[in-house]
């Protein structure tokens, strides 16, 4: 019982210096004008395959969301380490455990509650005004939607948490941002410098860092696969990027002795 105050009350500390950071406010003005830029967006599949604009994220929302995952956890992490928050929280008795996972389980909340309102306009927005085929079929178009947006949400979450673990290596605010960008950067050349060269098996691991398969994921929409092994793959991968980034990050800060 003890263990799940100490962290309640870590979460709730970390919430409220985040929602009194007025920098970070402009992150869900500029969700929100995303998810209004896509809920209008026109695509011309949209006329051939009914409900698909529900699933149709722009160019735009896919490589803006990555960039902002990065900057925003890069900031937020690499802050504690520049201000020295860490150190002073520490210095007062929290554990280090609980430190770390109340730091990430705050990123991943805000992360996914952003995720998840910008693809309610989206969804809304193309539900009230939609760009293509008029007459949106809603048969089993929701349990896909759901399983669409859940893997999208998960390699979004798997770049939050190795730009978590990243912080923890790096600890300065503004190499954790450089780093988290240049990072999205890298996946986007790789698969792009292995599909012009033909280099079959790096494009299938590129395939599976976050932000090509947020590129990507729509076409699974359009062939109607997302209830395919191949997709569920997308999803398991983001949960193994997950699992070992925080691990790396977490021994890191726990046998660090700085």
């Amino acid at each position: 019982m003890e263990q799940e105050v100490t962290v309640n009350r870590v979460f709730r500390a970390e919430s409220y210096i985040l929602r009194h950071d007025r920098l970070l406010w402009i992150v869900p003005v500029l969700y929100c004008a995303v998810g209004v830029y896509a809920g209008f967006y026109d695509h011309a599949v949209m006329d051939i395959y009914e409900g698909l604009e529900l699933f149709s994220l722009p160019e735009i929302m896919n490589i803006f969301f990555p960039f902002s995952a990065a900057a925003v956890t890069g900031y937020v992490i690499g802050g504690d380490f520049s201000r020295r928050t860490i150190q002073n929280v520490l210095s007062v008795g929290t554990d280090k455990k609980h430190y770390f996972y109340s730091r990430l389980l705050v990123q991943g909340v805000v992360t996914g509650a952003l995720f998840t309102v910008t693809g309610l306009i989206h969804v809304i927005c193309h539900w009230f005004w939609p760009q293509g085929n008029s007459d949106i079929r809603i048969e089993f178009l929701w349990q896909k939607l759901l399983v669409y947006m859940t893997v999208a949400l998960l390699q979004l979450l798997a770049s939050v948490s190795v730009i978590n673990a990243v912080c923890y290596f790096v600890k300065n605010q503004l190499v954790a941002i450089g780093f988290g960008i240049g990072l999205v950067y890298l996946e986007l050349i790789i698969y792009q410098a292995a599909e012009i060269n033909g280099m079959g098996a790096v494009q299938a691991l590129a395939d599976f860092f976050p932000t090509n398969v947020l590129r990507n994921i729509f076409a699974y929409a359009v062939y109607d696969r997302v209830f395919t092994g191949e997709f569920f793959q997308y999803g398991l991968s983001a949960i193994l990027v997950i699992a070992v980034s925080s691990a790396a990050g977490y021994v890191r800060f726990c046998y660090d002795r700085d």
